[in-house]
Order: C-alpha cells, then structure tokens, then sequence
C-alpha cells in the first residue's frame, strides 16, 4: 500500500494508485501553534500564508499559475501541532508540482511588502471568525478547556500578536523549524516511485540539526466553567466539552464510536433527538479532537435562545443515556460501519490517501493497515464503550460556551441546569 523513504532527513511516504489520471501531493511540517511563543501567537499561521506569496523561483502567480491553471487545486492549513502545504493535479504535472511546493516550503521570499499586505488579510480573517457565532463559541470554549495553555489559544493569533509579527520573526521561525529532519512528504498517485525519489533529492538538501518542540502539556480540568458572551444575533451557539482521549491513547477508536453514536452524522442520536424529535435547532453535531498528551470531546447546537433550558437537559439526558445503557449490538455495528466507511472512501481517493498516511504517521509515527484498523475498530465493546463515556462525560468537570443575544440571567440559567445532573 506504501513505502517509506528518508531522504536527507526527510520522510517520503509513497502510496501508488494505479489506473488514475490524478495524485496528491503533500508536504507537512511538524509544527504548529501549541509551539509557539506566546508574543509571536499566530505565526505558523501567519508564515502559512506568506509562503503563497512567491518562493525563489516562482512568483505567487506562477504558483498559482502552473498548479491551479492546469486543472490543479492548491492549498494549505495550519493546526495545533502541523502546517502542510499540498495539491491535487494531473499525474504529469507530478515534477513541477512537486518543485513548486518543495520551492515554497524551503525558499520563501517573505518580501517586507507582501508581509505588510498580508499581514492586513490576516487581521481581516480575524475578525471574519470573530463575526462566526459557531467559531466564536468553538473559540471561546477552547480557552475554557485549556485554562492558560497553548491549546485554548487560537491558530490564527490574535491583533496584538499578529500586528507585532515583523520579517525577522519569520524569517527566523522558518529557519528553524522548516528543515528536512521536521518533514513528511506524502505522494500517492500512478506515477514511478524512483522518479520522485530522485526529484525529492535533488531538492532536499541535507541540513543536520534537532528541532526542540517546546510545549506545556494541559492541567487537569476540574469544576464547571461557563462564558457567555453577547452578540445581536437571531441564533444562539451552544457548545459543551469535556476532556477526552489523547491520538496515542488505547481508547482512541472507542473515543470516535462514542462520537459515531452521539452525533458525528444525521443518523446519530443526539441528531435524531435534538432535531428530528423535538426540532429545537437546524443543526447539532459532535465532534472528538485528539493532540498528543490529551483531547476533547464537543457538542455543538445552533438554536433559538428560549429553547436553551430544553436543548442542554435533552443533550445531558443522552449523555447520561450512553453513560449507564449499553449501545446494542445493531447500533454498534452502524457505528463501526460508518467509521470504516469514512476510512475506506477516502483511502480510494488520492487525496484521501495521502492524508491518510501522512496524519498517521504525523501523530503514530507508524501507519496503520486497513487490516489493522478493521481489528482495532471489530474488538471494541459495548462496555468499554460505556466505561470510556462514563470517564469523558462527567458532569462536574465540563465547559459550556454560549454566543447570542443572551442575556446576564443565561449563564446562571446553564448552571442550574447542569447542578441538576450528577
């Protein structure tokens, strides 16, 4: 299914998909917000950006140009804990894509001009979020579950950190973190392996040096912690968390069946309860976010703000539900059904398959088979998913957000319907 290659200190991960005219094409580097230092939050995301703006042998419009101007698509994101940049394209177009992004990542121009503009852009997409109601309550939550901690801060920074960013920062934050020995380049498509290895060599040159990752794992959460905070709008945003799984944690396929069950898809139960039922929202999901030493466990429901007492007490009686009642084996088997599902669609993709291996080896530092993943997801249990609900869902230790026009009364409303839950 895929080979594994250093070359020069970097880690090419191969996947060949025979019989189709695309592939994929990734370059993922181990760092991300949860690493930065606190004056300079946001500039993972901010270098992000800038490398778009040109590299040494192309412009930004030649970028642009020779990937999305031949039938390509582009683009990038940063995380918590990863930065990656990647592509999908016709299989010949593999070399200069390839050359493009690896160009990008390791010779960004970081023109003064272009980070001044840039830079304004950034500032707007802040305040894009801000205007969210489902971002800002997701934002909000998070500083919530990570109390002083990098985790609750936001990716994107914020205006004091990102206006005070200057050239020499990213200049200097590339140097050290965007090396060969702190990437993974991942590739599937019809396209021979040897070629690629040799295009990965002539432009990745060998540059020994250690990346210290520097971070603060979270405190435990103890007590119940709610923000509301007001905005006039017609829909309140409502998200509760609790702590959850890490991504090398034994339970971490039990963790997303529990997701499966609650509310990952329209067939869920909190899907089928919230809306279907009661209609008390258009939408309510959740959602299982897993970092390396910890991870959280979200419910969000967008819903009219008098409809908020009814909405958490029917949200807490599912929870208590799937805390106390074994899922039938029907129910489970869905469950798992969709997860591998999900897995098996994406990986008869090539972009599904160079995600795929990439995250996997990113956080595991090993990839697992399909064969592998079947096994681990088949042996889970009702029990145990029952004993890991009754770990993350404890009602004493849990944060609630809430953004609407709401007013001072709403949070001890919240409150009060939360004490009602032991």
């Amino acid at each position: 299914m895929y080979n594994i290659a250093n070359i020069n200190g970097a880690t090419f991960i191969f996947s060949p998909f025979k019989n189709l005219e695309t592939a994929s094409l990734g370059v993922f580097i181990k760092i991300g917000s949860r690493f930065e230092a606190k004056k300079l939050r946001g500039i993972s995301h901010f270098l992000e950006h800038m490398v778009f703006k040109g590299s040494k042998d192309y412009s930004y419009r030649e970028i642009k140009r020779e990937i999305e101007g031949r039938g390509g698509a582009l683009n990038g994101f940063t995380s918590q804990e990863t930065t990656a940049y990647y592509a999908h394209f016709l299989n010949k177009n593999l070399p200069v894509t390839l050359d493009i992004l690896l160009d990008m990542v390791f010779c960004p121009r970081l023109n003064i001009n272009d980070i001044t503009k840039e830079r304004n852009v950034i500032l707007e997409e802040i305040k894009m979020y801000n205007d969210l109601p489902a971002s800002r309550a997701a934002s909000i939550l998070d500083k919530l579950v990570w109390p002083d901690n990098s985790l609750g801060e936001e990716i994107i920074g914020d205006f004091s950190t990102v206006s005070r960013i200057k050239r020499a920062d990213l200049s200097n934050f590339r140097d050290i973190y965007y090396k060969p020995s702190n990437l993974v380049i991942s590739c599937s498509g019809d396209y021979n392996r040897e070629k690629v290895l040799n295009l990965l060599k002539e432009k990745i040159k060998k540059i020994p040096q250690s990346i210290n990752l520097k971070y603060t794992a979270p405190r435990p959460l103890y007590g119940m912690h709610v923000e509301i905070e007001n905005k006039k709008i017609e829909q309140t945003h409502l998200c509760i968390g609790f702590r959850s799984v890490s991504y090398l944690s034994q339970q971490k396929f039990v963790a997303e069946l529990i997701n499966v069950i609650l509310g990952a898809n329209m067939s869920s139960r909190l899907f089928e309860e919230i809306r279907e039922k009661k209609a008390l929202c258009y939408e309510i999901s959740t959602d299982v976010r897993k970092y390396r030493d910890s991870g959280v466990f979200v419910v969000h429901a967008g819903l009219n703000k008098d409809k908020i007492k009814i909405a958490i007490a029917s949200i807490f009686k599912e929870l208590e539900k799937i805390k106390e009642i074994k899922v039938s084996d029907c129910e489970l088997i869905r469950a798992k059904d969709y997860i591998l599902g999900q897995i098996i669609m994406g990986l008869e993709r090539p972009q599904g398959r160079m995600f795929y291996l990439a995250e996997n080896y990113l956080s595991l530092g090993k990839i697992y088979s399909l064969e592998e993943i079947k096994e681990e997801i088949k042996k889970v249990t009702a029990e145990e998913i029952r004993k890991l609900s009754r770990e993350i869902f404890k009602f004493n230790n849990l944060c609630v957000s809430c953004v609407g026009d709401v007013d001072g009364k709403t949070e001890k409303l919240i409150r009060k319907i939360l004490s009602s839950f032991k």
